[in-house]
């Protein structure tokens, strides 16, 4: 039976990260090569969570970025689930839902809201995320606030039993900008 193993971010190597880079840039359907080789300076130091077959193929993917998330005007602790991924050849046997299920109790267990941008939005509601109605923004990495419109729609939360209860999906929510070319 396939487990999910925890790997801390410092105990994967440069050529561990290219790899992990180059599999997931596959496992989306994208270009080798296309995806920013700083991906994991972006992403920051959140733990992996991986599910291998017998001979130590990565089979399916998640990370979490602990972010500060502002929600309406106060900021809370979140983590953000990133990259969750399952290779092409074993997609609908339950491997994404089980790293992204994995990764969930890891931000139960270390903040008051998890956060995640999707186009996977069925995906995530099964696992009890909500789709966030109000506007998003990022703040820059100069303390500027840039609305990003286009995210509208495509943030999730997961309610937490200590997320406050003041919040409210409705409400504005910003985070750090995350790349460049992706801001949530």
């Amino acid at each position: 039976m396939a487990r999910v193993h925890v790997v801390q971010r410092e105990a994967l190597s440069v050529d561990d990260l290219a790899r992990l880079l180059a599999w997931l840039e596959e496992a989306y359907g994208d270009p080798i090569g296309s995806w920013r080789r700083e991906t994991w300076t972006d992403v920051g130091p959140g733990p992996h969570f991986m599910v291998y077959d017998t001979t130590g193929e990565l089979l399916a993917h998640a990370c979490i970025d602990w972010v500060s998330v502002t929600i309406g005007e106060r900021t809370l602790g979140a983590g953000c689930l990133e990259a969750v991924a399952t290779r092409i050849d074993v997609r609908g046997k339950g491997l994404g839902s089980m790293v992204a299920e994995a990764a969930g109790r890891e931000i139960e267990a270390h903040t008051e809201i998890g956060i995640l941008g999707t186009g996977s939005i069925p995906f995530y509601e099964r696992r009890g995320w909500i789709r966030w109605t109000g506007p998003t923004s990022v703040t820059e990495p100069d303390g500027s606030i840039t609305r990003t419109a286009e995210e509208d729609g495509a943030i999730m939360a997961l309610m937490l039993p200590q997320t406050p209860a003041w919040v409210r999906p409705d409400l504005p929510i910003r985070r750090p900008r995350r790349d460049p070319e992706e801001p949530w």
